[in-house]
């Protein structure tokens, strides 16, 4: 697998958290853009999503889920930074942040944020988010991503490491 496997991070900010990941792609930084930003794209590694490419256009992911997400595109800066509006059943008025730069090496260093994510669902989506960041290394290394999209993989690690309580465990 490509991406880093190390788990995401957060910082409590009352009954919230503000999440972080910090991956490694060798690929140049447009060609992850690209697997963030075009719905053909996205739908290799994410599921069915649509996006109107533009500050204020209309996001939408994981269609065909369970739990799709719709937002608002509020900071759109090719190659560099995609944020957008979050709002779904596990985290409601929350924001997402992709931040792109060139590694040393020509790959993409990828910094990913969640802010505002709700702490009682931090078990679902904190390995949830490290699955899918390694679906994405998984596809820009030219594998078929990994597994069925589940975040229980994952899951017991964030809950014993983190050590979280008082959280939900199923969705």
């Amino acid at each position: 697998m490509s991406g880093s496997q190390a788990l995401g991070t957060f910082e409590p900010r009352g009954d919230h958290i503000d999440v972080r990941f910090e991956r490694h792609y060798p690929r140049p930084v447009e060609t992850v853009w690209s697997a963030l930003t075009e719905p053909e794209r996205l739908a290799d590694w994410m599921g069915v999503s649509k996006i109107e490419p533009r500050l204020g256009g209309r996001i939408e992911l994981m269609v065909d889920g369970p739990h799709p997400m719709a937002g608002q595109i509020t900071e759109w800066d090719p190659p560099r930074v995609l944020e957008f509006t979050w709002s779904n059943t596990h985290a409601p008025d929350s924001l997402v942040r992709y931040e792109l730069s060139r590694a040393a090496d020509g790959g993409t260093r990828l910094i990913f944020t969640h802010q505002g994510m709700p702490y009682e669902n931090s078990a679902l989506m904190l390995p949830g988010w490290h699955d899918f960041l390694a679906r994405l290394g998984d596809w820009l290394a030219g594998e078929p991503p990994s597994g069925d999209m589940s975040y229980r993989k994952m899951q017991s690690a964030y809950v014993e490491h983190y050590k979280l309580t008082g959280v939900r465990l199923d969705p």
